[in-house]
């Protein structure tokens, strides 16, 4: 087929033919689908990727991520000799600096992801790092980890060879094709180029920088900023010149910058940690193509002397070349890899701040995801449905995109915030909060208290135990002894409403829809394949409405799912209200007698059932109140009129003086409900694991047959079945969970695991793991910052296991 002659009928198009569309491209022929188009405007690696440094690093925190870069390096070594096409891969090694402890501790956790990935790290001393590098300055250093296996690309070389790979196995690539119009038609994309019109089942947006132009022509907006970033290269050295093996790539958290060798010479860039520049905040013109900006080395000054400072060998060399250009980044610097809310089967795949390193990677688990309905690993966290409109603000996704790029070498442990785009979300109590000592986290743009700080100590984060477990001890005690208060205004709310609201939601749900008036019912959401999609708590409130509630973060993602489920068939509708709802969650032992005190209505157990919901009247004001309780105590979730939501918060703290009443925040909830095993969507329960896995079988249906993923489920067709979920309590007095630590029986590793909290009542270290089924019964460890420690299984909560407290 030639570039001139453009076909009318594709499976797919790709838009864009920089790193992630060729990627795109070859791993959705790998999987089977072959009749793939990509068009380009102009030459394939054009745009961002022909000009960036070609860096391959594996040090990375995320699980999902350090597989997914480590894939990326694995193909690179091949694909050469898959294609015939040299890629200029280069196995340079990787050296990432720690300068003080908490780097340290840093390092050691990402060792630990990266042995559960499958790749070589190590946390090495100086005398190591001189021995691997001479040439760095290394007075303020303490350690540091050493990656053998990383190295740098030819970006050019490996897009055509990921090219020549899909046209091989017979995709199609029009070059020199400028694509003007994009349009949903009968069910159909429709996409116009200057060369033709191709309609296609799906559309993938692999346009970078131009991804405001393309997603515009499909009605969306991506989340992306044009980031600068300026590298440079030298004129040849004689001390790398003598060299008889390549450098390792350097990166350096003191100047904010990677350091290679590049040839006979060096490659150095920083990353501005202070007033960071963007370009084109209007749009990029379309001819700009294999195209730079103009230098300004007088910018970048104060992070090139401090480069200078730690390898002293680019003092005295020549700068050869400057390049100076910029990337579309993601306000959290993860890219868009997913589906488009509202669009069916647009999917993006922009917003890389690496794309060589993520380019393989991400086409793999995208063509996967189309293909097969979700990839082998979670992408929860590249979702582009992880921000809704209420973060599509130009300011907020501006200066959010410009502080994380400016501390992309700053250490983020355990509570982390960012500062820039705060407050887009705030619930008329937060002004009592700040004044109670509140310390507020981040959510869908919601600001939501962390913990309350009594004592004025301050919040100092920590890889290790940080400031506000005492203070969180002190919620979680008021919780079980007395009665305390949680904000979840946070949560996502959506009611679905329709003569056969009921109907659809027993056919997508996988338990069973509550069928009378105030039934509520824990449900998941599978795909086909039975893995779970989504967590959501349903609650009938008359014949044809019902109240949807799931996390906050997954706003609107959640949404999406629903609304693309629906068929012509169906009368049912969806709208969101979680703005139009506080919710106040009271919990704990004297919970009734406080909520008494503000209601007329019976609360009593024969009235008001544990795990049912009522609509009532509180404190004067029309609420819907749930008896349920993340925390595992006596309590209700009440639903209240934004509007109302101040005087019924008032009102809580004062009827609840003489019982103690305290306000309590997400880490005491997260304590609270690791004492009773209950387990997390995103963690727990994710798009890699099944109800089966998770131990979530009691939440699926035995009486009906006809629920999304039914056949899977029945057929136990389960991606890990030979792992399940255990919890446990860890022997370790200063260390808490993040997630993602290495789970070991003996010398191998078994498992890994997914959250975890102090019991604050239990005197417990709790967490959650993955093992596998053959070792459950076996010694287990737990890494944890380079060091193990022994896991107690336990088959029991360690809090209240008849779960006598709710129902009391």
């Amino acid at each position: 087929m030639s570039e001139q002659s453009m076909k009318s009928q594709a499976r797919v198009v790709i838009i864009g033919g920089g790193v992630f569309g060729a990627s795109i491209l070859y791993h959705l022929t790998k999987e089977g689908w072959t009749d793939c188009v990509l068009i380009e405007k102009g030459e394939l690696s054009s745009g961002t990727t022909w000009h960036a440094a070609g860096q391959c690093p594996h040090f990375t925190g995320d699980l999902n991520m350090a597989k997914i870069q480590d894939y990326g390096i694995r193909l690179y070594k091949a694909l050469e000799e898959e294609t015939g096409q040299a890629t200029g891969w280069h196995t340079a090694g990787g050296i990432r600096l720690a300068r003080h402890q908490e780097e340290l501790d840093w390092h050691n956790h990402v060792a630990g992801i990266a042995k559960l990935a499958g790749y070589e790290t190590h946390v090495v001393g100086l005398d190591e790092i001189r021995n691997i590098h001479p040439y760095l300055e290394l007075h303020d250093v303490i350690g540091g980890t050493y990656t053998p296996h990383d190295g740098h690309t030819d970006p050019s070389s490996v897009t055509a060879a990921l090219a020549l790979g899909a046209r091989n196995a017979g995709a199609t690539i029009y070059r020199k094709t400028l694509v003007t119009e994009i349009e949903r038609e009968n069910n159909e994309w429709v996409v116009i180029s200057d060369k033709g019109t191709i309609r296609c089942e799906h559309v993938v947006l692999a346009t970078g920088f131009f991804s405001d132009k393309t997603g515009g022509m499909a009605g969306y907006k991506p989340p992306l900023v044009n980031i600068v970033h300026q590298y440079l290269i030298t004129d040849p050295v004689p001390e790398v010149q003598a060299l008889t093996k390549e450098l390792p790539v350097v990166r350096d958290p003191g100047s904010c910058s990677y350091m290679r060798q590049e040839r006979d010479g060096l490659l150095g860039g920083p990353y501005e940690n202070a007033e960071i520049c963007s370009a084109y905040d209007d749009g990029v013109p379309w001819s700009f193509d294999t195209d730079l900006l103009d230098p300004d080395l007088d910018r970048i000054a104060p992070w090139l002397e401090k480069m200078m400072e730690r390898m002293p060998l680019f003092e005295t060399a020549g700068v050869r070349r400057v390049i100076s250009g910029f990337i579309a980044h993601a306000p959290d610097l993860n890219p868009l890899v997913g589906p488009v809310g509202g669009k069916p089967n647009l999917w993006m795949a922009a917003g890389s701040a690496i794309g060589v390193a993520q380019g393989p990677g991400f086409g793999k688990y995208l063509a996967q995801w189309m293909v097969h309905g979700e990839a082998e690993i979670s992408m929860l966290s590249y979702d582009p449905r992880r921000y809704s409109d209420i973060v599509h603000t130009p300011d907020w996704i501006m200066d959010r995109t410009k502080e994380a790029s400016m501390l992309m070498f700053d250490l983020h442990p355990p509570g982390y915030e960012y500062h820039s785009g705060r407050g887009l979300k705030t619930t008329p109590i937060y002004e009592r909060q700040k004044e109670q000592g509140a310390l507020f986290g981040e959510s869908m743009g919601w600001e939501r208290p962390k913990w309350f700080d009594k004592d004025g100590i301050g919040e100092e984060l920590s890889f290790t135990r940080n400031s506000s477990f005492d203070s969180v001890a002190a919620e979680c005690r008021a919780v079980r002894d007395s009665v305390g208060v949680f904000d979840l205004t946070s949560f996502t709310k959506i009611e679905a409403s329709g003569h056969h609201a009921h109907e659809f939601l027993n056919r997508v749900l996988a338990n069973n829809v509550p069928s009378k008036t105030g039934g509520l019912a824990l449900c998941h959401l599978l795909n086909d394949n039975g893995v779970i999609e989504a967590e959501m708590t349903v609650t009938k409130l008359d014949d044809d409405t019902f109240f949807i509630l799931s996390a906050g973060a997954m706003r609107a993602r959640d949404f999406d799912q629903l609304q693309k489920l629906q068929t012509p068939y169906f009368d049912v509708a969806f709208k969101d209200v979680t703005d139009d709802f506080g919710c106040l969650a009271i919990a704990g032992p004297r919970s009734r007698d406080v909520l008494s005190k503000l209601t007329d209505a019976d609360l009593s157990n024969d009235a008001f059932r544990w795990l049912t919901a009522q609509s009532i009247a509180v404190n004067g004001a029309d609420v819907r109140a749930l008896r349920v309780s993340y925390a595992g105590e006596l309590g209700w979730e009440i639903y209240v009129p934004i509007d109302r939501m101040a005087a019924l918060y008032n009102a809580l703290m004062e009827a609840g003086a003489e019982f103690g009443i305290i306000p309590a925040g997400m880490y005491a909830l997260n304590s609270l409900r690791m004492e009773k095993a209950y387990r997390g969507f995103g963690s727990e329960m994710t798009n890699e694991v099944t109800p089966i896995e998770s131990d979530m079988m009691r939440f699926v249906s035995k009486k009906k047959s006809d629920f999304r993923g039914h056949k899977a489920i029945a057929n136990n067709q389960t991606k890990l079945s030979n792992y399940e979920l255990v919890y446990g309590a860890v022997d370790v007095p200063h260390l808490d969970i993040m997630g993602n630590e290495p789970l070991y029986s003996g010398d191998d590793i078994v498992g890994l695991t997914t959250s975890g909290g102090f019991g604050h009542c239990t005197g417990l270290n709790l967490t959650f793991a993955y093992v596998r089924s053959d070792v459950k019964e076996t010694p287990l460890h737990i890494e944890m910052l380079g060091s193990k420690y022994s896991l107690k299984l336990l088959t029991e909560p360690a809090f209240d296991p008849e779960n006598l407290r709710p129902r009391s």
